[in-house]
């Protein structure tokens, strides 16, 4: 494989959902009992043929060629367009939509394996198809039947896109701040007036309509989130007429530049025509559903990215060749060779497989909240709520980290454009900002989620690190899990620590150092499910080692033999070499030093 190529590891993924998490057990789930763990594997070469020879093969055009606007619309890059009718045909935007209006209804830990591919493959074109399924299932949950007539099927197939209105230049994450107005008239919709900013896919050429999803203020309505209500605005109304949207500009940014990322103005001429989605003054309750679902893709971006850098950064270690090689005598030797370089594509891979297994898992969370048994969907809920901060920050943060490293594998030539990492790099930044920032989801989860039911969230994450009570680790792992525990019981320190601090020093002095809380929980996660994933592997490991002549024989024949030996060797040095950053964390969080608080800066 060259080094500028992208290819789906589908092993690793069939390892992660049918292995491990045993995604074939859903299809007991009366929701999802159509499906089997056969139809799963298909789905998952089927979405990554589609991710490696369509949309991978615009990634570096859309970066280079960017977005335009001519005739006052947005021009995308070429092929885009024809991607995205390939996109809605092929079902991809519909994966875990309901079937009612044309959804596959899929359960969301396959559908995270679409988006994953995707988003490795090209990240410009991705992330705004995402914001087309999450407006069209919010339209869907809570529109009346004429609006889920109207808009969903031609959502769902991707023949109109959407859109989220939410940013305005002085209302970033103080969406109460918001000043666009709506007017409610006597036919029954609303007019609207006002600009947003920074609007993903807000303008293009790509589908028929847009759909945007906006938030504004009613007339009389409470100051504050309270009085934010949501509203369906078309780009082209039911009638077919144009409604009053205009295309300002388009922002000229550091990545995602396929992606075009609009300045909009509704109501330029007092005509702009929205429908209220269920009622005046739930526009917040209701964007609180795609909050889950937005933030667990983003956090997925940055998967995604690092899972592009290790494949690029692995295949080029491959190829370069650097000096007289000590492992073959007379011969150059290729990098991958050389110590230092071997560290750090292992971090780059320990740290990408411990993201897929936390955020795979909690997409599986999603799945039994959703739509498990009745008695358990609380607890998952539970979880999920826990999780979604730390796999949307911890995520995009690590990501960024891990193309950054496979810059340093590649040297010199990685800092070029010839090869696609130093766009992956631009392209993964805007993760830790957009979608409330890497410190907002910091402060959501130590200063909400940990008190949120009188702490029964933490409770019930902590119940679930029990679960090496009744699975019992042997061999090398009983070692693995040991030293993992000591950061578990670490990480419920730190958490009492927070809290002393909290009581001492006010809500400022609690929250200081909520990002180092929520890395601490990341790394300790992130191990955790890896030594679930290890027990799978060891397992097939030692059956593969039954009647064989020696390991060393076994590996050099069997690639699955390779597989899981690596499965193992990944998590061995996740334990080892990165678990420890926890202690870095541990220790800043426990000295609560106030400086920050303190200096007139």
């Amino acid at each position: 494989m060259s080094s500028t190529e992208y290819q789906v590891d589908r092993r690793e993924l069939q390892f992660v959902v049918n292995e491990t998490l045993g995604a074939g057990k859903l299809c007991e789930l009366p929701d999802f009992s159509e499906f089997d763990e056969e139809m799963f594997t298909m789905i998952i070469n089927e979405a990554s043929n589609f991710s490696e020879q369509v949309l991978a093969p615009l990634n570096e055009n859309g970066d280079r060629q960017g977005c335009r606007i001519e005739n006052d619309s947005v021009i995308t890059p070429d092929g885009f367009a024809n991607a995205w009718e390939q996109f809605g045909k092929g079902g991809w935007l519909s994966m875990n939509l309901p079937p009612e209006y044309g959804g596959q209804g899929l359960p969301e830990v396959i559908t995270i394996i679409g988006k994953e591919t995707q988003l490795a493959a090209n990240q410009g074109f991705t992330i705004g198809a995402s914001l087309t399924s999450g407006a069209a299932n919010l339209i869907y949950t809570f529109g009346s039947e004429e609006q889920k007539n109207n808009f969903c099927e031609k959502m769902f197939s991707g023949t109109w896109s959407g859109s989220m209105c939410l940013t305005e230049s002085h209302a970033g994450t103080a969406v109460g701040d918001t000043t666009t107005n709506a007017t409610k008239q006597n036919t029954g919709h609303y007019l609207i007036k006002g600009t947003k900013q920074f609007i993903t896919n807000g303008d293009h050429d790509m589908a028929d309509n847009i759909i945007h999803l906006l938030l504004a203020r009613t007339t009389d309505a409470p100051k504050g989130t309270k009085g934010i209500s949501l509203f369906i605005v078309p780009k082209i109304r039911l009638d077919g007429t144009p409604n009053d949207v205009k295309i300002l500009s388009i922002e000229h940014k550091m990545g995602i530049n396929g992606s075009p990322t609009c300045l909009l103005s509704f109501g330029e001429n007092n005509d702009c025509q929205g429908y209220l989605l269920k009622a005046e003054n739930m526009g917040m309750s209701q964007m609180f559903q795609l909050m889950n679902e937005a933030r667990l893709l983003v956090g997925l971006q940055g998967l995604a990215g690092a899972g592009a850098a290790v494949q690029n950064a692995l295949a080029y270690a491959k190829e370069r060749t650097q000096g007289p090689s000590a492992v073959h005598p007379g011969e150059k030797a290729l990098i991958i060779e050389f110590p230092d370089v071997r560290r750090m594509l292992m971090q780059m891979k320990a740290v990408t497989e411990g993201l897929r297994a936390l955020m795979y898992t909690t997409a599986w969370y999603t799945d039994m909240a959703n739509h498990g048994p009745e008695e358990s969907r609380e607890k998952y809920q539970d979880l999920l709520d826990l999780h979604i901060p730390i796999c949307k920050s911890f995520g995009t943060d690590q990501g960024s980290e891990v193309a950054n490293l496979g810059i340093q594998v590649l040297g010199g030539v990685g800092f070029t454009k010839d090869f696609p990492l130093e766009q992956n790099v631009r392209d993964q930044k805007i993760g830790s900002i957009y979608e409330g920032t890497n410190g907002i989801q910091a402060l959501d989860l130590v200063g909400r989620k940990f008190n949120t039911k009188n702490g029964q969230l933490l409770k019930v994450l902590l119940d679930e690190l029990c679960w090496f009570d009744q699975h019992s680790p042997e061999g090398e792992l009983k070692g693995w899990v040991a030293e993992w525990e000591t950061y578990s019981i670490l990480m419920q320190k730190c958490i009492a620590s927070l809290k002393k601090t909290g009581e001492a020093e006010g809500k400022d002095g609690y929250v200081l150092y909520a990002s180092n809380m929520l890395d601490l929980m990341g790394d300790v996660l992130c191990c955790f499910y890896l030594l679930k994933q290890a027990v799978s592997a060891q397992k097939k490991w030692n059956s593969m080692l039954i009647g064989t002549a020696s390991q060393a024989e076994l590996l050099e024949e069997n690639e699955e033999a390779q597989f899981y030996w690596n499965k193992l060797r990944t998590t061995e040095f996740y334990v080892w070499s990165v678990l420890p950053r926890a202690l870095s964390n541990a220790k800043t969080i426990n000295n609560a030093n106030l400086a920050p608080l303190r200096a007139s800066l």
